[in-house]
């Protein structure tokens, strides 16, 4: 807003005498210049705002409750927008997309039925600095994917350690540093499968029968009562769409019922993903994981 062409002067000035030194004739061009400059700021931003809506329910399966924030870059509508172009952007990018996504989903219980997994994979990130709100907004997920990305270090995710307090289950491409495995595992309390691997065992508390079917799969070393019956899964827990999913994954691989489901939810219930990581964990699983 201009400030007004008013007031007294310093001296008397010339022709003018005092007062207002402009008519309504005058203001008129000054307000219709004003007028378009104010709206064009909200209607940009009403764009961007339905630009990231779009994104977000093309991004999002119902079916699964998972996010796909895979290859972002390749989005038709977000290359059109170039937000995710360079890095300068895609800073600006997530975070304005944690904001409509706390728009959609107020509540903190909204977002934690709506949404269990997310994947991140294939945006050949070199670090956390772009996605790193995800953390503040949805750092409920019991599933994530990190895979295809450029991180040099397991350091490059110490930005999230201990983000995810929920997180159950974690897909990334291998580092080359030995013992990586067990320090990213100790950053996240509830890991127990990484890259398809179980890596941590829940301990039942004791007298609490609820706890039991998150016993571990594979048999106790100590165990010495012969072998032990895999840990059953409630079929409750899962839709007819997810059954014939666990069906299929065993007749095509020949997994038990409870391997298959680890894959599954490792793979936040995409078939495709779930293969990927059967056949990156299959030399390292145990004999008995088969039919």
């Amino acid at each position: 807003m201009s400030a007004p062409r008013g007031g007294r002067g310093r001296g008397r000035g010339r022709g003018r005498g005092r007062g207002d030194y402009y008519t309504p004739n005058d203001s008129q061009p000054q307000n219709q210049n004003q007028q378009p400059r104010q709206q064009a700021e909200p209607e940009g931003k009403n764009s961007t705002i339905e630009l990231l809506k779009g994104f977000l329910q093309r991004r999002y399966d119902p079916s699964t409750k998972l996010l796909n924030f895979s290859a972002i870059a390749t989005d038709e509508e977000v290359a059109k927008s170039g937000m995710f172009r360079q890095e300068s952007t895609q800073k600006k990018f997530f975070p304005a997309l944690m904001v409509v996504c706390d728009d959609m989903l107020e509540t903190r219980e909204a977002k934690e039925a709506a949404i269990e997994s997310i994947t991140l994979c294939g945006n050949n990130i070199t670090n956390l600095n772009v996605v790193f709100d995800l953390c503040k907004t949805l750092n409920h997920i019991k599933n994530l994917d990190l895979s295809g990305n450029a991180f040099n270090s397991v350091n490059a995710l110490k930005p999230w350690k201990g983000r995810f307090r929920k997180l159950e289950h974690l897909i990334i491409d291998p580092f080359s540093n030995i013992g990586w495995e067990e320090e990213l595992t100790s950053w996240f309390p509830k890991l127990k499968i990484l890259n398809g691997i179980q890596v941590r065992a829940d301990k039942p508390a004791a007298g609490d029968a609820s706890m039991v079917t998150d016993a571990p799969i594979a048999a106790e070393p100590t165990s010495t009562t012969g072998t032990p019956t895999p840990t059953p899964t409630l079929n409750s827990t899962f839709n007819q769409q997810q059954e014939e999913m666990i069906a299929y994954v065993q007749t095509a691989t020949n997994l038990k019922r409870d391997y298959a489901v680890q894959c599954l939810e490792a793979g936040g219930w995409d078939l495709n993903r779930a293969g990927e990581l059967f056949t990156q964990s299959q030399p390292t699983l145990p004999a008995d994981a088969y039919n």
